[in-house]
């Protein structure tokens, strides 16, 4: 077997698994401007409380949908078999993310129903960040958990890729806001566009490494 036919075996699953990330920062992105601009047309309108309630449940749905779908058939692509600490990441990360999408659906209720002000209107409107703190924090330990120095490595890489996209999207569209070419974003939105950009992050890091 030739070193052509060795690409071809491996560059196959590679470009499969690059095309479902990109297609998942793609529906993620969109999932997340779509949200975006029905909570302001229906704050607009003065919507009711079951049609806020009702797209942001809709949104929490489809970005943990294509976050996991998406990780499930990059592993399968790739065959990799996840370490102990990867497992343990695994599963941590995806209870913060789902705390997070709870958060966020109690918090932007509460906020509708009852208007807090004071000290609960800061609980409720910093209670989405806490999980997304914590999906911070759960990376960090992944990191210093994880044994095997390959893997080790191809993480940090990818959490390099992902911050250095995440900051040069976010200083072209900061100069299109500034110049009122682009629409305000929420800097929520940072992270959850970090997370998506550390998908085809880890495919780059992981090509450079075959």
């Amino acid at each position: 077997m030739g070193p052509d036919a060795t690409s071809k075996e491996l560059g196959s699953p590679i470009k499969a698994v690059v095309v479902s990330m990109l297609f998942c920062f793609v529906c993620c992105g969109a999932a997340a401007v779509a949200f975006i601009a029905m909570a302001r047309y229906l704050s607009a309108h003065h919507a009711g409380f079951w049609a806020m309630m009702a797209t942001t449940v809709v949104y929490c749905v489809v970005i943990l949908a294509l976050a996991l779908s998406t990780a499930r058939i990059a592993r399968r692509l790739m065959k990799a078999t996840l370490s102990t600490a990867a497992k343990r990441y695994a599963r941590r990360f995806t209870a913060a993310m789902s705390l997070y999408a709870l958060a966020l659906v109690v918090a932007i209720g509460a906020y509708i129903r009852i208007q807090p002000t004071g000290v609960l209107a800061y609980a409720l409107a910093i209670a989405p960040a806490i999980p997304l703190v914590a999906a911070i924090v759960i990376i960090g330990l992944y990191l210093r958990e994880e044994t095997d120095e390959f893997e080790r490595a191809v993480q940090v890489e990818s959490a390099l890729w992902a911050t250095g996209g995440m900051l040069a999207i976010a200083t072209v569209w900061g100069f299109l806001e500034t110049f009122r070419l682009a629409p305000n974003v929420p800097t929520w939105a940072v992270f959850p566009i970090w997370a998506v950009l550390l998908g085809p992050a880890q495919i780059i890091a992981r090509w450079r490494y075959r």
